[in-house]
């Protein structure tokens, strides 16, 4: 009798699989790029993303949508651009182009569809709301990498599945820590595999390494964008944006908020006027999923 193969249990076979992966969108990067160099403008923006026609129908749709309220209909890009300012063209290149790798269904995760995308773009909306609130100098590169954070998932999850009540009885003697329990039991961890998948895909070394440290205490309280990060996906957890079987197990380390420049109050401000935003955000995330 014969049985099915399992998985490679390697850490080679897990980086190795990364190499399936199709390559994040150039056409984004080099907007991203435009948007944040100050001797650029919108019409720089335009020449480059007026080639791909995804797009230039989310910007489209997204200007004459309800949310603008404008009383004639936009069809030419340059105005489009210019109405939604550089943060909504942001969010909808980064999200756009995002949107096929973080629409999976993730089995080993416990995770819908849908989860990882609303979670992802849950910790998006909150970084977004921290960085606003403590007026950070790179909330756009924090809003990059909080929602491709968790885009190591989709290849450790060929991993997690087969062995996920192994990772989650190593967790529960670990005291809830699903990342650790993931080092113990396959090697790696999902951040790791997130940072290692967004290095190849060119992103600067700053998201890279904000992507590795998300999870580790000692890590990511050594620079900012760490340390918000790590934040906005621990507020996103707690909200209960997109959470799958490592949910729930994440809490605010001591210090966590003195280094992010919070206080308790602002904390909770923080929790209120996210779950408000992310709201706001829906008729946004459904036009672009559509």
């Amino acid at each position: 009798m014969t049985t099915a193969a399992s998985p490679n249990f390697t850490l080679d076979a897990v980086f190795e699989s990364m190499a399936d992966l199709p390559v994040f969108p150039k056409i984004v990067h080099k907007a991203l790029q435009t948007l944040d160099d100050p001797q650029k403008k919108i019409a720089d923006v335009s020449a480059i993303v007026k080639f791909d026609q995804g797009l230039v129908a989310n910007i489209l749709k997204l200007t004459n949508s309800a949310m603008f309220g404008l009383r004639q209909q936009v069809t030419d890009l340059d105005t489009a651009l210019a109405l939604l300012g550089n943060q909504k063209i942001r969010e909808i290149l980064v999200a756009g182009a995002a949107l096929p790798y973080l629409t999976k269904p993730l089995s080993g995760y416990e995770m819908s569809p849908e989860d990882l995308w609303v979670h992802s773009m849950g910790c998006a909306v909150v970084a977004d709301v921290i960085s606003k609130k403590i007026e950070y100098s790179a909330g756009a590169t924090l809003f990059t990498a909080a929602l491709l954070h968790d885009i190591g998932k989709i290849v450790l999850d060929l991993y997690v599945g087969p062995r996920l009540q192994e990772v989650l009885v190593v967790s529960k003697q670990r005291g809830g820590n699903f990342s650790e329990a993931e080092w113990i039991v396959l090697g790696t961890d999902h951040a790791l595999a997130g940072s290692t998948i967004l290095k190849n895909w060119d992103f600067p070394p700053d998201i890279c390494r904000a992507v590795r440290r998300h999870h580790d205490p000692d890590l990511y309280i050594q620079d900012s964008l760490s340390c918000l990060l790590a934040l906005s996906n621990i507020i996103a957890v707690q909200l209960g944006f997109g959470v799958g079987t490592d949910g729930f197990r994440y809490h605010v380390e001591p210090g966590l908020l003195e280094r992010a420049g919070l206080t308790q109050e602002d904390y909770y401000w923080c929790l209120e006027n996210s779950l408000a935003r992310f709201y706001e955000a829906e008729d946004m995330l459904n036009m672009i999923m559509n």
